[in-house]
């Protein structure tokens, strides 16, 4: 029997990323941009002021909902996960250093 030489790695990875969806950010309406926002400016908030992940995490839940009220509050948990792990991984300066118009999204949509 004769062995085949393995496939080299990053070969196996793009086969495997072609099955895998897109990542959350990209299946997103536009819409859910500002309340990713509002989410993670949330979030930061409660941390910075001693809450814990969960009181951060709820706060954040609260903002998707308050520019998304139609969603329920698990689809709006689920929003300020994707947006907090989102923002912490492609933004995190931003996201930990303050945001320099937090006052700005706050108040639009």
């Amino acid at each position: 029997m004769k062995l085949r030489p393995p496939t080299p790695l990053h070969h196996r990875l793009n086969e495997s990323t072609q099955e895998c969806p897109p990542p959350a950010h990209q299946s997103r309406p536009r819409s859910a941009k500002p309340a990713w926002r509002r989410a993670c400016l949330a979030y930061r908030e409660v941390r910075e002021a001693g809450g814990s992940d969960q009181q951060a995490h709820e706060a954040a839940a609260e903002a998707v909902l308050s520019v998304l009220p139609t969603l329920t509050q698990k689809e709006a948990s689920a929003e300020a996960v994707n947006a907090i792990a989102f923002a912490t991984k492609y933004y995190s300066e931003w996201f930990w250093k303050g945001a320099q118009h937090m006052k700005k999204w706050r108040t639009a949509h």
